[in-house]
């Protein structure tokens, strides 16, 4: 009895020894990799990281260019090394963490080269926060999305757009905000209709209305007129509602509440991806 306790000790200690030998191990691998990151310059760290930027390895470029600014929290590469991981992280669809990133290469660097870039980009990340992998490859066709992200990106590229109107990014900046702005009209539209349905007339023609005075160019002004017309008739204004009516018939005389004669108010008022080509 006595030598099995001594054999289960001895035992237990060869199994601490080993386990204390494997971090040590562990320990001296990494202060040896720690060691040879240092030896880099900050162009090889940068070229590092860029390689596995243009690889697609998104992580692996986050880790290196936060690498790269940690050793060297100055410099050229550094400087660039802000833009190119606020990329990687807008890639990774960590969204919070590259508008973080944006918004300090921004602050830090108001004379960069490539500051109209990183507006853009800004926009971009925006635009994206709602887009995953799944909404990519089955995008619903409903406008009640994230709007405060919506409204973020718009923002964003009007901001990018007052600032450097002839940027190259320009054109593709103008052409998002085109359908952000459908979008944004849609969910105006879309909450209307809500009102509508919930019996609270006066709230959806305030609704048609601001899509009127805010929206004139978008493809929900329509629906706006034909949701006016409906609520004006459930508030017993025939004369305002044959206004609405009247102005729908002159502008938009095939609409299909002209046609059926009532609104569809469960449908989804604009189909994005009509609108923006993905």
């Amino acid at each position: 009895m006595l030598l099995n306790n001594k054999t289960k000790i001895i035992k237990t200690l060869l199994l601490l020894l080993a386990a204390s030998l494997l971090l040590q191990g562990c320990g001296k691998k990494d202060e040896v990799k720690e060691v040879e990151v240092t030896k880099l310059s900050s162009l090889e760290m940068y070229l590092a990281a860029k390689r596995s930027l243009d690889s697609g390895a998104w992580s692996s470029a986050v880790d290196k260019f936060r690498a790269l600014r940690s050793h060297y929290p100055f410099g050229h590469y550094t400087e660039q090394g802000y833009l190119e991981l606020a990329y990687a992280q807008y890639k990774m669809f960590q969204m919070e963490q590259a508008v973080t990133t944006v918004d300090r290469f921004i602050k830090n660097y108001p004379a960069h080269k490539n500051l109209d870039y990183a507006y853009y980009l800004k926009g971009l990340i925006y635009f994206d926060s709602d887009r995953g992998l799944m909404q990519r490859i089955n995008p619903d066709q409903s406008a009640d999305r994230n709007q405060d992200n919506i409204r973020n990106a718009f923002t964003s590229f009007k901001n990018f757009i007052e600032r450097y109107p002839d940027s190259s990014y320009g054109p593709d900046a103008r052409k998002r905000m085109i359908y952000l702005k459908n979008q944004l009209a849609a969910y105006e539209v879309q909450v209307g209709s809500y009102y509508l349905r919930r019996g609270a007339p006066i709230a959806a023609v305030n609704r048609a209305k601001f899509v009127l005075e805010t929206f004139q160019d978008t493809p929900s002004v329509a629906n706006a007129l034909a949701l006016m017309v409906e609520s004006y008739k459930r508030l017993d204004e025939p004369e305002l509602a044959e206004q609405s009516k009247d102005v729908l018939v002159a502008n938009y005389p095939n609409h299909q509440y002209l046609s059926e004669g009532e609104l569809d108010l469960k449908s989804p008022v604009l189909k994005w991806r009509d609108v923006w080509p993905f």
